[in-house]
């Protein structure tokens, strides 16, 4: 498991260890496994290490606190390491001084996914950092990110490097690229997005014309701050600051690192370490190799300055038809009206009824009972609360610095010099950040004349006196004594307003959007206090439900309702309903019209349906309701017999006796249906003939789903039908295989129906009908095993957003498959079953609630079905191979039962030979699809199974890829 290291100011890393009920609730969210915070400490007081000495010293301190007692380099080995530094002194971004820049708050823009109630930016840098960390491999032990930008890519293009220093680099316009560092490459005729590519050298904010005299032999890519460092690198870091690995201490006279800028001084050295310095070069630079990886598609937000800050936000919402100009997060009670249309950014502020803003405007921690009704263009202000009393005001332009000498400097958009003189203040710093400017005050003293005064070009010099006499901080002073326990009260109250607004909408019935946020972190943001919001939401239950209009959302709240209920009778039968509204909104929907059966056999006939099964090679699970129907669902799988035969069959004949007969072939069982009641019998996933009784239901056998519904008894529906019906069932694979049997069998023993009963169906019909057979027996499964038996072959299947999840359909060529089959690719029976119905409740119920890790897991999961689907059209096995692994390992984030003690100890058994393996469908046992190197490798993995099987139970089964999927006909 990645280990998550942040650098940030070192007033906040004090407040946020010191493990106070006062820390916000995103903080524990931030962590690597959501059960503990990540490892936070700040640069030393009063030295500037650069990033890469901050870099040292950060892993150096994690280490002595987490390391329990072993080396180093013991530690460093253990697990990847993520290092996010945000703990700069913010000077062209003030408002975010105090609390860094990777905790910003952030609105809950359109398309922002995941939505949470409370979100920061470290919330969407952390889980796709740590996902890049992991694709680059083993040899990556450190990432080192920047925490003021957030840079949007697909972590699936990061190859497994080989180079000891990796850069990720983006393509830009050379006018984009003379503000970052710029790596250059040599062109060799490959792709320009090539995996992994030397560097030839690198240049810090080159010229326009420097880079254009280069493109003619070089490629270019702008740094994105993203350094992926080997153990190797680590080290030679760690000797260039000065330290001792014997005595594992720094032989500086203060203990600390030496100063060292990543950036400059090792960049400006790769591909060329002649270039480097001295001190480099004794650490050892020339030893290491380096690399950038160029990623095809991504864009960069820098979120440095306050400009950029506003400009960022635009550019984020460039998908949204109707994008926002006023950002408003964590806002109290007051601002009825709206705020306009300007480009602003309201955040963590008690705004009084109306507020005027003319654009360019920033304003933050306005507390209640401040009365600032106004911000001319380019105006921002800042306050914050201070410990022993009071609000730290600070007014300031948008394009303030707060650096340099006061002759170069800006205060509130003006010369500093002039700003001064204006107000007749005599005060002198060497840099401007040391300027103690700004009043401590009390929030009824923060008004539209104190503002006004700051940006006035003539200010009232009646007003100033007392401002002077009062205790005043500078811009350098006020992260130091921000009192963070106020802070964050005052966010949450806002974030708390915000919510309850939220709701009062759907009440309203204006918008729904509310439901598209994370509800467990609502419930988890609530908790078990008895704040004003929970008591608003316990006594609005029965309304909102009613108001909702889409049943996802009425079962989403249904299930915040379950986390917040008292007694745990209470919560079981709210989750319960939960589940239920959207089944019976899926049945609805997917049953689409009522059906009218007859008998269209003759008396001797027999219909015979028989179908391959389906091996889910990746995104499956996002397939499930109701991810599915929020986000369309991807799956990529292949139809196949077993042991030359189709598995799963169903025989249907006519009788003339009123009544059912249902067999079990394999299970040896039979069962005589007599009545209606004996038929809706059918939600008991474990009684033998559920699903037949589903399908007959489905059929039109049952009133409720039947065209014409005036039979009062099963007997007389049977007779108006033309008699009875034998139903024989065949499943040729053991139970618990992972081979999504059950909904297969399910659509053979509807297409059966389909042709016996003459309802007319299409295979578009039949899959939409076992989706809402899966509903009727409450296992709450989707769509990808009907899917994957009814179209055959080895294709992709998408479906869009909507409670109609009609299938599309691409088609890949199968020889990269088909080719390598029980030699290199090898199907194993463990002989360890798992009924799917409990692991399925447990990740639906994760995915009623919006949970952001398990929405974040399936959207990883989406991209790799994506990512497997142009491996196997390109023929690259490679790729194949990892992105079967990747689908292994994304299962088992998604639900850690997906492997078991048992299945490791067969993976252990493989050894080397094993490439990548996966257990199919829901995990913890039945098939697992095992992939080699090449067919000698396979050979060996099949002996050393059957010479050392796990259980009686387990053996190979040989597979062979179906072309032609689910089969009816009739003798």
């Amino acid at each position: 498991m990645t280990q998550t290291l942040l650098t940030v100011p070192p007033a906040l890393a004090g407040f946020l260890n010191r493990g106070k009920d006062e820390s916000p609730a995103w903080l524990r969210r931030l962590g690597d496994s959501g059960a503990t915070q990540p490892y936070i400490d700040s640069d030393p007081a009063g030295k500037r290490l650069g990033s890469g000495g901050g870099t040292v010293q950060l892993l150096c301190q994690a280490w002595r606190a987490t390391g329990r007692g072993t080396s180093f380099s013991s530690w460093l080995r253990c697990s990847p390491k993520l290092v996010l530094h945000a703990g700069g002194q913010s000077r062209r971004l003030p408002a975010y001084a105090a609390l860094g820049k990777a905790f910003m708050p952030l609105p809950n823009l359109d398309g922002l996914k995941p939505a949470l109630p409370d979100p920061v930016l470290a919330d969407y840098q952390l889980p796709a950092y740590r996902l890049a960390l992991r694709e680059a491999g083993d040899k990556a032990a450190v990432l080192v990110t920047s925490g003021d930008v957030w840079l949007d890519f697909n972590a699936l293009e990061i190859p497994e490097v080989c180079a000891d220093i990796v850069g990720i680099g983006m393509t830009v316009t050379p006018e984009v690229a003379q503000h970052f560092g710029v790596y250059f490459v040599a062109k060799d005729g490959r792709s320009r997005t090539a995996s992994e590519r030397p560097i030839a050298f690198f240049r810090q904010k080159p010229s326009i014309a420097e880079i254009l005299r280069e493109t003619g032999s070089h490629d270019f890519f702008v740094d994105t701050g993203m350094w992926l460092l080997s153990g190797k690198a680590v080290e030679m870091l760690f000797r260039r600051c000065g330290w001792n690995p014997r005595t594992e201490t720094f032989t500086t006279k203060d203990g600390l690192p030496l100063p060292l800028d990543l950036y400059t001084e090792v960049g400006t050295a790769l591909g060329n370490p002649r270039t480097a310095s001295p001190a480099l070069r004794k650490a050892g630079l020339a030893g290491l190799t380096a690399s950038v990886v160029p990623l095809r598609a991504a864009r960069f937000y820098h979120l440095g300055s306050s400009r950029q800050l506003l400009e960022s936000m635009e550019q984020l919402q460039w998908r949204s038809l109707a994008p926002q100009k006023t950002f408003r997060v964590a806002v109290q009670d007051g601002a009825t009206a709206p705020l306009g249309r300007t480009l602003s950014w309201v955040e963590g502020a008690a705004v009084p009824a109306t507020l005027n803003l003319a654009g360019s405007n920033l304003i933050t921690g306005l507390p209640p009972g401040a009365s600032v009704s106004r911000l001319a263009t380019g105006q921002c202000l800042d306050i914050a609360p201070i410990q022993g009393g009071g609000y730290a005001v600070r007014p300031y332009g948008i394009d303030d610095t707060l650096r340099g000498r006061l002759e170069d400097a800006t205060i509130c958009g003006q010369p500093a010099v002039r700003w001064l003189a204006a107000r007749g203040w005599r005060i002198e710093a060497e840099d401007i950040f040391q300027l103690p400017l700004y009043p401590v005050l009390a929030a009824e003293e923060i008004t539209d004349a104190l503002i006004d005064w700051f940006f006035a070009d003539q200010p009232d010099t009646a007003l100033g006196t007392p401002l002077f006499q009062a205790r005043r901080l500078a811009a350098a002073e006020i992260p130091d004594v921000v009192d963070f326990a106020r802070y964050f009260a005052q966010r949450r109250a806002g974030y708390e307003s915000a919510m309850q607004r939220a709701f009062e909408a759907v009440l309203r019935q204006e918008s729904e959007q509310i439901f598209e946020q994370d509800f467990a972190a609502i419930a988890r943001f609530i908790g078990n206090t008895e704040s004003p919001l929970k008591r608003w939401i316990l006594r609005h239950a029965g309304s909102i439900r009613e108001a909702a209009e889409r049943p996802e959302h009425r079962a989403r709240w249904l299930m915040l309702l379950s986390e917040l209920a008292s007694g745990e009778h209470r919560r079981l039968s709210l989750r319960r309903q939960g589940f239920q509204c959207l089944q019976e909104a899926l049945v609805s929907a997917n049953q689409q019209r009522k059906s009218a059966p007859y008998l269209a056999l003759k008396e001797d006939q027999i219909v015979w349906a028989r179908s391959p099964v389906r091996l889910d090679l990746a995104g499956g699970w996002t397939d499930t309701p109701p991810f599915c129907l929020e986000e369309g669902g991807t799956v990529l799988n292949v139809a196949v017999l077993l042991n030359g035969q189709p598995p799963i069959q169903a025989f249907v004949r006519p009788t003339p006796d009123p009544v059912v007969r249902l067999r079990s072939i394999d299970l040896g069982t039979t069962e005589t249906v007599t009545d209606y009641a004996a038929l809706a019998d059918f939600r008991n996933p474990r009684g033998h003939f559920s699903l037949p009784k589903a399908a007959l239901a489905m059929a039109g056998f049952l009133p409720e789903f039947a065209e014409d519904a005036r039979h009062r008894t099963f007997k007389a529906r049977l007779k108006a039908f033309g008699g009875g019906l034998e139903i024989s069932l065949l499943s040729a694979v053991p139970k618990g295989s992972g081979l999504g049997t059950s909904s297969i069998l399910g659509a053979a023993v509807l297409a059966a129906l389909n042709r016996a009963c003459g309802l007319g169906w299409d295979d578009v019909d039949l899959y939409n009908r076992v989706l809402a057979v899966e509903q009727l027996l409450t296992t709450g499964g989707g769509w990808q095993d009907q899917a994957g038996a009814l179209f055959g072959s080895l294709k992709l299947i998408q479906t869009e957003p909507g409670m109609s999840q009609s299938p599309s359909v691409r088609y890949v060529p199968t020889h990269a498959l088909q080719g390598r089959a029980n030699r290199a690719h090898l199907l194993y029976y463990t002989g360890a079953t798992r009924m799917a119905k409990g692991i399925l409740q447990e990740i639906v119920k994760d995915m009623f609630m919006g949970d952001t890790r398990t929405r974040r897991t399936l959207e990883a999961i989406r991209a790799n079905a994506w990512a497997a689907y142009h491996a196997l059209q390109l023929g690259d096995h490679p790729a194949i191979l990892r992105a079967i692994a990747r689908s292994w390992q994304l299962n088992q984030e998604l639900d850690p039962g997906t492997t078991t003690p048992e299945i490791e100890a067969i993976i252990r058994t493989c050894g080397a030979d094993l490439a990548a393996c996966k257990l199919l469908g829901a995990g913890g046992g039945g098939f697992m699809l095992m992939c080699a190197q090449d067919a000698e490798a396979g050979d060996r993995l099949r002996s050393k199974l059957e010479s050392c099987p796990p259980n009686r139970r387990a053996r190979f089964v040989d597979f062979a890829v179906s072309d032609r999927g689910l089969e009816v006909s009739v003798s």
